[in-house]
Parts: C-alpha cells; sequence; structure tokens
C-alpha cells in the first residue's frame, strides 16, 4: 500500500513539474514575443529614417542646430590698460586678448520644411551609421525571430537585403540605396504577420511599405509603378477601414490617414517629386501614430 501511494506521489510531482515546466517556456516565449515586436519598430523608424535622410525629409517641422562664437569676456579691462602695462611687451598682450575671448554655444530653430529641403544634398556619413546600427542589431534580432519560429527563409533574405544596402550605402549610390532599403523595409509586414496576433498591426505595416516602394521609385520618375503601388495601398488601407474593432477609438486618426492617402493619389497627376514629398510626409506622419 505505502509503495502504490509512493508511485502515486511520483507521478502526481512529475505532472507538476512538466507543468510548471510548460509555463514557463509559454511566459518566457510571451517575452520573446514582446520583445520582438518592439525590435520591429526600431527596424521600422530606422529603415524610414535612412529612406528620408536620402532626400533630406524630415517628419519635424523645425529642426534646432548649433553654432560656436567667440564672445568677449572683458573689453573694459583692455581700455584701462595703462602705456606702462602695454611695454611689457607683445607676449603679454597676446595672453590678456586669449584670456578675454570664450567660446560659446548657440542654439537657434530653423523652419524644415521639404520645399526648401535640397534632395542632392545626401549626409552619407549619418545614413552609413544608421545602417551600421541597424547590421549590429539584426544579430540579436535573428536569435529572437528563430526562437519564434519566423519563416527562416526570410530571414536569410532579411541578411542579404541588409548586405545589398549596406554596398549601396558605402557606394554612395542613391538610386540603389533606395530600391534597396525598401526591399528591406517589405520584410516588416511579412515578420509582423508570424510573430503578432494583431492583424492591424501587419496591415499598417504593409500600407507603409506599398507606400515607401512608391516613394523609392520617385528619383527614377517611374510614375507608372509608382501609381500601382499607391493603389495597393488604398486597398491594403481599406482592411483597416473594415476593421471595426481596431477603429472604435481611432476613427477620426484613420479616416484622416485615408484622406491623406487619397491627395497623394490625386497628386501623381502632376508628376511632380516636391509635390509627392510633401504628400507623403503628411500621410506617413498620420500612419505612425495610428
Amino acid at each position: 500500500m505505502i509503495k502504490i501511494k509512493k508511485i502515486i506521489l511520483i507521478i502526481f510531482f512529475t505532472i507538476i513539474l512538466i507543468s510548471l515546466a510548460g509555463c514557463g517556456k509559454k511566459e518566457n516565449k510571451e517575452e520573446i514575443n514582446e520583445k520582438v515586436i518592439e525590435e520591429m519598430e526600431y527596424l521600422d523608424t530606422s529603415i524610414v529614417s535612412i529612406l528620408n535622410r536620402l532626400n533630406n525629409i524630415t517628419l519635424n517641422n523645425a529642426e534646432i542646430t548649433y553654432s560656436k562664437i567667440q564672445k568677449d569676456k572683458d573689453n573694459s579691462e583692455k581700455s584701462l590698460e595703462t602705456d606702462q602695462e602695454n611695454s611689457q611687451g607683445e607676449q603679454k598682450e597676446k595672453n590678456n586678448e586669449s584670456m578675454s575671448e570664450e567660446e560659446i554655444t548657440v542654439s537657434s530653430i530653423e523652419p524644415k520644411t521639404v520645399l526648401s529641403s535640397n534632395e542632392n544634398d545626401v549626409n552619407w556619413e549619418i545614413i552609413k551609421n544608421e545602417i551600421n546600427e541597424i547590421n549590429e542589431s539584426w544579430v540579436i534580432i535573428i536569435l529572437d525571430l528563430t526562437y519564434l519560429n519566423v519563416n527562416n527563409n526570410d530571414i536569410l533574405s532579411f541578411s542579404s537585403s541588409i548586405n545589398e544596402t549596406i554596398l549601396s550605402i558605402k557606394d554612395e549610390n542613391k538610386t540603389e540605396t533606395l530600391k534597396n532599403a525598401a526591399k528591406l523595409y517589405s520584410f516588416i509586414p511579412k515578420f509582423e504577420e508570424q510573430i503578432s496576433e494583431k492583424y492591424s498591426l501587419k496591415n499598417i505595416k504593409q500600407t507603409k511599405s506599398y507606400l515607401i516602394n512608391a516613394y523609392s521609385l520617385v528619383e527614377q520618375a517611374n510614375w507608372t509603378e509608382i501609381d500601382a503601388n499607391i493603389q495597393n495601398a488604398e486597398i491594403n488601407f481599406k482592411n483597416l477601414i473594415n476593421d471595426f474593432e481596431f477603429i472604435k477609438n481611432k476613427e477620426y486618426k484613420v479616416n484622416k490617414s485615408y484622406v491623406l492617402l487619397k491627395e497623394l493619389q490625386n497628386s501623381l497627376q502632376y508628376k511632380d517629386k516636391k509635390l509627392f514629398y510633401i504628400k507623403y510626409k503628411n500621410l506617413l506622419e498620420s500612419i505612425n501614430v495610428l
């Protein structure tokens, strides 16, 4: 009888241990899942930043700039110098001059608009730093995506796209960098679909991907493909409009984004780069807060 009780207890504790191990794995997977969603937001922001920098587009309407100026500490001391002090030599005079000045930093706010930006003056050094940071972060993100059983082909393809983007940035080739960075972004909705239960999130990222594809083609003036991508963006965005659970607290923001999408679509008839960039910027800002 005692032996049977021992066997029952062993079986009982074994079941508990298995259950606890399963719960721990589930909790760990949920933590990794949340982490990966944050990592996708990081990739989203960083890739879009590179794309926008290629045409000096900023999502802020103003930019803080800093400059250094020389300020005289005490002009009155110079005027009170006597002839006797001046006769002590040029060296002392130079020392007084160097001590009478100090360097101060002055900040100013400058308006930053699409119309005033110069899309031909690309700051490649900043872009090189940004792609380097993405490349270093990707090593960690790969492990997290693999843990969540994300499609291995998508992971490998993203790695290849990073390499292609790095090479085009190294060569400072704007057209190729636009194409490669847009391709890089296109994997984000694929990853989101596999890691997130929120289908609305995937729709937002997919809409942005079509928008970014269109943006990347403006440099080549490929207006036929631009129009096709904007049409796909509208079709995809309508999935959000029809997602009543998603829009019940965001109806105004969703409607605003849709109006801006139609504004962008209507502007394509002019086939004007600056006009497209203005409409693109407005739409991107709106989608980012959904």
